[in-house]
């Protein structure tokens, strides 16, 4: 693989325009160019080989089909990063901010307060979690802590706040649903983490 710094600023700038018109070949010099760095941030984020490569894939074909945009990009290196990053962290996104992967979350920073205090994963993990919490609807939130935290039945929180038990219920996956779009919204500072936590709990179950 050739370097990043193989191609002369001027030479790079015809080399997009040149893609930008179709020119296979010049994508192809940009590939074997910037495959290696591509793959390292893809790398870099997934600490898995086989993912960062298929990411690397992804990155390079989301270049090919917007390339007529690519003679107005002033600073590829910096373009490159951007989107390498936004689409591993799409990628992040969509597997890890699933229902299923926020309840066991959940469960694991709610029920481990040993692991909490003296891991920093799960200190990260569980601060964005708190901090997604605090601005659920005052009654959301309500059910969910005594569901969650104090370990209550849909059938219990009926009955200590009057309500039907698939109110309850109904409350519960609001809450779900509105953590899992606030850590979506803030998941480019904390994904790394909820990768950790996951993949901690896959070796243990």
């Amino acid at each position: 693989m050739n370097s990043l710094s193989s191609i002369a600023p001027h030479n790079e700038t015809e080399l997009l325009e040149q893609i930008a018109l179709g020119d296979e070949l010049a994508f192809r010099k940009l590939f074997n160019s910037y495959w290696t760095k591509v793959y390292g941030i893809c790398y870099h984020f997934t600490k898995c080989s086989e993912q960062a490569r298929d990411l690397a894939q992804d990155v390079f074909v989301k270049i090919w089909k917007g390339k007529e945009k690519l003679p107005a990009v002033n600073n590829f290196d910096s373009f490159l990063y951007v989107v390498s990053r936004n689409l591993v962290l799409n990628f992040f996104r969509k597997k890890v901010l699933t229902f299923s992967n926020i309840d066991v979350l959940l469960d694991r920073v709610c029920k481990s307060p040993i692991d909490v205090q003296t891991d920093i994963e799960y200190k990260e993990l569980n601060r964005s979690i708190n901090n997604a919490i605090e601005v659920l609807p005052a009654k959301v939130k309500e059910v969910f802590v005594l569901h969650r935290f104090e370990g209550l039945t849909h059938e219990q929180i009926a009955q200590r706040l009057n309500i039907s038990i698939v109110s309850s219920k109904t409350y519960i996956v609001r809450a779900l649903r509105q953590i899992r779009e606030y850590l979506s919204k803030n998941s480019e500072t904390f994904i790394p983490f909820v990768l950790i936590v996951l993949k901690t709990l896959e070796k243990k179950f």
